[in-house]
């Protein structure tokens, strides 16, 4: 058997669906499994036992619907037996339908159904929604009962020692070390400065560690914002500029750090598949389910404006309120959040 994977974008988003190439092979050790995906998101299944071969997704060579009949040319020529669309796009739909392979699954849609051969409607109201919707797929797929799989990222013992001796170059390794998302992928999904500022400084209040700062390239002015808003005893415990080459060599740092702390996006999905404490603070236009896996074990807390606010959604999912974020944000107060945040890190080994 031959099974493709397709999941496009967002690095988080294509290191959740690894679970599915992981549920496959387990159940088939001789299938042989692909995974297409953009190169820039190869650092998080970089490694992956249970991925055969890696194929990128090209925007320039694929673009436009003459790229994307070309990629499923290429596609058909694989043989494969399976394709299983987690992007459910027209990016992905198109070339998935011209792969030939007699077994098409994906996300129902209206318009999906022309182009696969079974659809899935995702639970939308269970805990882990985003890794529960990727079982699913792979259950369809096999036919079969799978357990629970959540992702993993896969370090080389040269690389964790990489990590080690950076970090013991530049950081006291005596002491705690707490990465943080200061920023979002957007305004819309970060926690504004002032209030950054507020938990950092709380942070530095209640624990001796050290905070390494974790944003773009292209959001270090607004960094040094957040870093300048901060009391003068917080500023001595943050480590600004500690800067790594390449996403594989962040995730290694990472892997070696005590918790994360922050605004919710690709590092938080990191820091669960390096078994990593996380304490992830959601845009208030986010669903909190949509990721919140292990939040029952302590191990990993997550704060929503939906744990103290929950009469503003008046049921609706959070999505229909992306437009007041950033007026919705303002009421996040830290104060809410203190206590739960001073357990996490007195929990924090």
């Amino acid at each position: 058997m031959k099974v493709l994977v397709i999941q496009i974008k967002m690095i988080g988003d294509v290191l959740a669906s690894t679970v599915i190439c992981e549920a496959i092979k387990k159940q088939h050790p001789n299938c042989e499994v692909h995974y297409l995906i953009q190169k820039n998101t190869f650092p998080v299944v970089e490694n992956n036992p249970f991925i055969d071969k890696v194929l990128f997704f090209e925007e320039d060579k694929y673009k436009g619907l003459s790229g994307l009949f070309l990629l499923g040319t290429e596609l058909k020529l694989e043989k494969y037996d399976t394709v299983i669309d987690v992007y459910g796009k027209f990016q992905s739909l198109i070339p998935t339908y011209l792969s030939g392979a007699k077994k098409r699954i994906g996300t129902y849609k209206w318009y999906s159904k022309l182009f696969l051969t079974e659809t899935v409607i995702p639970d939308t109201e269970c805990d882990g929604t985003a890794n529960a919707f990727r079982i699913l797929l792979a259950k369809t797929a096999i036919n079969k009962e799978i357990s629970q799989i959540f992702p993993k990222i896969h370090l080389t013992p040269s690389e964790i020692e990489t990590a080690k001796n950076q970090l013991a170059n530049q950081l006291d390794v005596s002491k705690k070390i707490i990465m943080i998302s200061v920023l979002g992928s957007s305004k819309n999904k970060s926690l504004p400065y002032d209030q950054m500022a507020e938990v950092l400084d709380y942070i530095a209040s209640v624990a001796d560690v050290q905070l390494v700062f974790n944003y773009m390239p292209n959001q270090q002015e607004e960094a040094k914002v957040i870093f300048d808003l901060c009391n003068a005893n917080t500023q001595t415990k943050i480590v600004f500029d500690f800067y790594v080459k390449g996403l594989r060599s962040f995730i290694a740092v990472l892997s070696q750090c005590d918790a994360l702390i922050g605004n919710e996006g690709g590092a938080t999905n990191m820091s669960k598949a390096l078994n990593i404490p996380t304490f992830t603070i959601y845009a208030p236009w986010i669903n909190r389910n949509s990721w919140n896996i292990f939040e029952e074990t302590g191990f990993h807390e997550i704060v929503h404006l939906t744990d103290y606010y929950p009469e503003l959604y008046n049921f609706k999912h959070p999505k229909k309120y992306k437009n007041q974020a950033l007026q919705w944000y303002k009421k996040l107060k830290p104060e809410l959040f203190t206590n739960k945040l001073k357990q996490f890190i007195g929990k924090i080994k």
